[in-house]
């Protein structure tokens, strides 16, 4: 190691305001005696589940360890909060958030210079926890100064490696086992082994797998091992079984616990829902009309399924005794078959009306009118999905004769105008390509999503059928701010 004049001088050139910053010592700093980093800007472990976790410090650039590594055995890995670690140390928080500034774009990051005052101003109110640091960090910079930022704005910005969380996952031995400052990548490979060792570690004899029925007194919404491990279970829905596990974060378990329940009660109700669906009075003249799109039988499953959704939706799943699961099973079972029975009510007009549509999607001529025909197609297809009887909500399934009456109308009026027809379809296709875009990519459960989809439903009628009304008020205006929302939460 070169310990020279010369080499102190290259390194100084180097270094980082904060380290050169910490050569320069005050008379107070010589006269206190002090001889190590302060023990609250640099601390020896961080506290996760219960547990003291070791910190490890190395001022080596090129160094894989150069920064702080977090030692974690493997029992806790998956307890490991990720927004928590961004925060790093009090120590170290400072030259990040000053990095995190000068890596905005000129236009954003002149409203928040000179970037070391602002991020010290920034440590000193805020203080580290379970939140995104560019999130917290956006919310402080728009109060200060009035000019907005998201938390999106920091997304892209390359930290160097000393400013981002050392993992280092170890065994019960302390031999290591993986190493890396990219938590999710190291999850990806070990959160299985990880969540068997911490099941081991938190003397989890309640955690089973293969359940098929509720045979136990209750489950504890947390359990404390011997060690002082805090672990909570939690049903977990396998498909074609349920598994009793322990999970390192509450919210974890309270996310997974309903599904589970969901699928037990499924399970111990199998005879009364194949009976639901036998039973089911379905129409000759409804299966028929049905033929184009499925089998009757395709239709009993999806209305008595439907029909349990409705029942579940309406019920409170966080169920942990035995009395409490039989009762609500008790309950599904007597409401199942009328539940069933209102969706098919729902379902007649539905499966009545795109029967009577069907024979106007043709058009008189071939190539007649075809971006008009290609899209009424388009939008049956996308009303009648498989799995829409099953799947969408009451209230939205009563509003489908309404849509496919108004395709009906805008069919009857294409044959004697097409011209008319297809300027309003331009006044359509904007929205309804952007959806189809945002679809293929969204989560099924986007109620941002959701909402543009329907409101573009509203719009078709009140551009091809005025006078069957809409359910809610539309105009480009409306639907423009719908296609932003359903934008920012993707």
């Amino acid at each position: 190691m070169d310990a020279s004049e010369a080499a102190l001088d290259a390194w100084f050139g180097k270094a980082q305001p904060t380290q050169r910053a910490a050569l320069r010592w005050s008379l107070e700093d010589i006269l206190t005696g002090s001889t190590g980093p302060d023990a609250q800007a640099f601390p020896p472990s961080l506290q996760i589940a219960q547990q003291k976790l070791r910190l490890e410090y190395r001022f080596a650039p090129g160094d894989p360890a150069d920064g702080v590594s977090l030692h974690v055995p493997l029992a806790l890995f998956n307890a490991i909060p990720a927004a928590r670690c961004e925060w790093l140390v009090p120590g170290m928080l400072a030259e990040k958030v000053a990095t995190l500034i000068r890596g905005l774009p000129k236009a954003r990051r002149r409203n928040y210079v000179p970037a070391p005052d602002f991020a010290r101003a920034f440590v000193e109110a805020e203080s580290a926890r379970d939140e995104p640091l560019a999130q917290t960090l956006a919310a402080f910079l728009t109060r200060a100064t009035g000019a907005p930022i998201a938390a999106d704005d920091f997304a892209n910005i390359e930290l160097p490696a000393h400013l981002r969380m050392r993992f280092v996952v170890h065994d019960e031995r302390g031999r290591q086992l993986a190493e890396g400052r990219e938590l999710e990548l190291l999850r990806g490979e070990w959160q299985a082994r990880a969540r068997d060792a911490f099941a081991q570690k938190a003397d989890a004899e309640l955690a089973r797998e293969d359940v098929q029925a509720w045979d136990f007194e209750t489950i504890p919404r947390s359990v404390r091992s011997k060690g002082n491990l805090v672990a909570y279970p939690a049903l977990v829905d396998l498909g074609s079984a349920v598994a009793l596990r322990v999970f390192e974060h509450a919210q974890d378990a309270d996310a997974a616990h309903p599904r589970g329940v969901r699928r037990l009660l499924a399970l111990s109700l199998a005879s009364e829902l194949k009976r639901a669906r036998r039973q089911l009075p379905i129409h000759r003249a409804v299966a028929l009309q049905y033929a184009p799109l499925d089998s009757i039988d395709a239709l009993r499953a999806d209305l008595v399924e439907g029909g349990f959704n409705d029942l579940l939706g309406r019920s409170d799943l966080d169920v942990r005794d035995r009395a409490a699961f039989e009762s609500l099973r008790e309950k599904l079972a007597r409401e199942l078959f009328p539940a069933a029975v209102a969706r098919l009510q729902l379902a007649e007009p539905v499966i009545a009306a795109q029967a009577e549509l069907r024979p106007w999607l043709e058009p008189p001529l071939i190539g007649f009118a075809r971006a008009s025909y290609d899209d009424l197609r388009e939008q049956l297809n996308a009303l009648l999905a498989p799995g829409f009887l099953r799947e969408l909500p009451l209230p939205r399934l009563a509003q489908f004769p309404r849509y496919l009456r108004a395709m009906r109308l805008r069919a009857e009026k294409l044959r004697q105008d097409p011209a008319r027809d297809q300027s309003r379809l331009l006044q359509v296709l904007p929205y309804w390509r952007e959806w189809l875009t945002a679809n293929a990519s969204g989560a099924p459960d986007d109620d941002a999503l959701d909402a543009l989809r329907w409101l573009i439903e509203e719009w078709r009628v009140s551009q091809f059928a005025q006078e069957l009304g809409t359910a809610q008020a539309v105009s480009p205006k409306r639907l423009s701010k719908a296609v932003e929302m359903a934008r920012r939460e993707r």
